[in-house]
């Protein structure tokens, strides 16, 4: 009897499962805003509402639920980067239409993750050794993922830029806007509805980054001085 009293006090605890990933999706906030230093054990187990003590029990200790945040930002990234390289085999379509996907592949990992670029900055800003660990888990495997895709548009001129890495912090700073982006554009612009920010920074993305390849171009010119000798 004093066992199950004393187990019915206080903060409930969840279930193993789910109070491990309440803990995960709280610690990825947390070190987001923080950072490693910054984030409180007890605030991160109260925003997941379970017990501090459940951290402990799953992750050992604070570095441990660090480090289990960042596999589970790089395990979330699997299904898009396979999804990368299949654009760059995929022959069967233009390559300005699998850039393009690309684009939007991209920016669904950070609606559905939208704090993985505050956490990667703040860590990065840190110290050496988990930013180490920051960038051969989630930025290498990302940009390596990408990069072939992205030379492809280099060469072909549909992507007017020197190198490759330039291009994908450049896409990735574009499209990861903070969780209240859409709020903070209609507050600027009160004809973009909240729903619709997203698609519409998707597009213009697009549009800034993505060019009509050289050879099409260069045939648009020759058809105008075709056209108009003088």
């Amino acid at each position: 009897m004093t066992g199950l009293l004393s187990r019915s006090r206080g903060r409930p605890t969840k279930d193993r499962t789910d109070g491990r990933e309440a803990l995960l999706g709280a610690a990825v906030d947390a070190f987001a805003r923080h950072g490693f230093d910054g984030a409180d054990l007890r605030g991160i187990a109260s925003a997941a509402g379970v017990s501090p003590n459940l951290i402990r029990v799953h992750f050992g200790n604070k570095n441990g639920l660090w480090t289990a945040c960042v596999e589970r930002l790089a395990e979330a990234m699997t299904p898009s980067l396979a999804a990368a390289g299949r654009l760059f085999d995929d022959d069967s379509r233009p390559l300005a239409e699998r850039l393009r996907d690309a684009v939007s592949i991209t920016s669904a990992y950070y609606d559905a993750f939208p704090n993985v670029r505050d956490f990667v900055l703040r860590i990065a800003s840190e110290g050496d050794d988990r930013a180490a660990i920051v960038t051969e888990k989630i930025l290498r495997p990302a940009y390596e993922a990408t990069r072939p895709l992205i030379t492809a548009g280099i060469a072909a001129g549909i992507i007017r830029g020197a190198h490759p890495a330039l291009v994908y912090v450049l896409l990735n700073s574009m499209l990861s806007q903070p969780p209240r982006f859409p709020e903070l554009v209609a507050r600027l612009a009160p004809d973009i509805a909240p729903s619709e920010a997203r698609a519409q920074l998707i597009e213009t993305v697009v549009s800034t980054l993505l060019h009509e390849p050289r050879a099409t171009a260069a045939r648009v010119l020759a058809d105008r001085s075709q056209k108009d000798p003088s």
